[in-house]
């Protein structure tokens, strides 16, 4: 799907190889602080803020602007993060329950507790334990590493300052007497585990699980810090911020959340009448041809045509991986001088995607762009890519 637009987001613990990223917890029975250096290769950092609503808690998410959370907090005081490059067997139980996006994201909007975050892992699937682990920690001080272990799911359960990743050994030797549990004590730890080359830091937070105020670092720009409150930015309105222009943002008003940063915003789109049911079979027609990896010039203009025509075995095998196509479902039909755009819900057998197509005068396709996608719960997990 990745030429076409149909792209379904992967996070930096699915493709790392090594370990990447330095997570650690630091208490002392009365105060909890979370830790995070995130290493990856994208400069595209971003922090956004989902309020709560029906059946799920608020929550802040740090990551890329693929919209895919890599860590975050929620108002209960739980916050989670991972390391990646742990390449493990993992075989989830068949009574495993998939879920809609990010397991990660549906694991925060509804545990208040470590434990209950342990119990999340242990019934639904998190294809990710088959090359990362996570930690999760909560606002009394307890945390667990959750992982992969000889097929099965393992837990490691502590109360103490405790942390794993990139920074390894460096990292255990600092924690064998932990600091105070202080943002300076931690930040001094972050920057000691700064990862430096391709995959380097790309930036820093800090949580502090009972007040929820949210530290950011960019180092090594910069070495202060901006502080956020959870539940001030909650109360905005769901809102994101660009990490490397956060201070600048943060003089501007909330920026909305963009679609793959929404809990579900394929449920926004309904479906309008279809008055060109025939344009609606053309494009039909133009993706099973490329499932089926026949894709026609004609069909294209010649632009477009030069981009995709090196990529139509990657088109191929991305469209064939996500199913059968099942409908498209027209849900937006503009016009704007000669060119007409088209969205539409396009269902398939593992996801469902929400796509536009704009047809030139000559009712050729002119642009093809993915505004988001949504793999379904009772998909097969992906391999990994690497």
């Amino acid at each position: 799907m990745k030429k076409l637009g149909l792209i379904l987001t992967f996070c930096c613990f699915i493709s790392a190889p090594v370990i990447a990223c330095t997570i650690f917890v630091l208490t002392d029975g009365s105060q909890a602080l979370f830790f995070n250096n995130e290493d990856w290769l994208n400069p595209n950092t971003r922090i956004w803020f989902v309020p709560a609503g029906d059946g799920h808690y608020g929550c802040a998410y740090v990551g890329f602007d693929d919209g895919r959370a890599q860590g975050g907090l929620n108002t209960k005081g739980l916050a989670f993060d991972w390391v990646a490059g742990y390449m493990e067997k993992w075989n989830p139980d068949r009574g495993m329950k998939g879920v809609r996006g990010n397991p990660s994201e549906r694991m925060l909007e509804t545990s208040a507790t470590v434990e209950d975050a342990i119990a999340f892992f242990q019934t639904h699937r998190e294809p990710e334990f088959s090359r990362a682990r996570v930690l999760v920690a909560d606002s009394t001080g307890a945390s667990a590493i959750i992982g992969a272990k000889d097929g099965k799911l393992n837990v490691e359960r502590a109360n103490q300052s405790r942390g794993f990743g990139y920074c390894g050994p460096k990292l255990q030797k600092m924690l064998t007497k932990p600091p105070e549990p202080t943002v300076a004590n931690g930040a001094a730890i972050l920057r000691a585990c700064l990862q430096k080359g391709e995959t380097a830091t790309k930036y820093s937070n800090v949580f502090d699980l009972k007040s929820h105020d949210i530290f950011l670092f960019q180092y090594p720009e910069r070495d202060d810090s901006v502080k956020l409150n959870l539940n001030a930015e909650l109360a905005k309105g769901a809102h994101y911020y660009d990490i490397p222009q956060i201070r600048q943002q943060l003089t501007q008003a909330p920026v909305p959340l963009l679609n793959n940063m929404k809990r579900f915003f394929l449920d926004e789109f309904k479906p309008i009448s279809d008055q060109e049911p025939k344009v609606t079979e053309h494009f039909r027609t133009i993706i099973q041809d490329a499932m089926n990896g026949i894709m026609h010039p004609d069909d294209y203009t010649p632009e477009l045509w030069k981009r995709l025509s090196p990529a139509q075995k990657d088109i191929q095998a991305d469209l064939k991986r996500e199913g059968d196509l099942v409908s498209l479902t027209l849900v937006d039909r503009t016009t704007e001088g000669s060119k007409r755009t088209y969205r539409y819900i396009m269902e398939f057998k593992n996801a469902r995607a929400l796509e536009r197509f704009v047809l030139g005068e000559d009712n050729r396709i002119a642009m093809i762009q993915s505004d988001g996608s949504e793999r379904k719960p009772d998909a097969p997990d992906e391999a990994p890519r690497f």
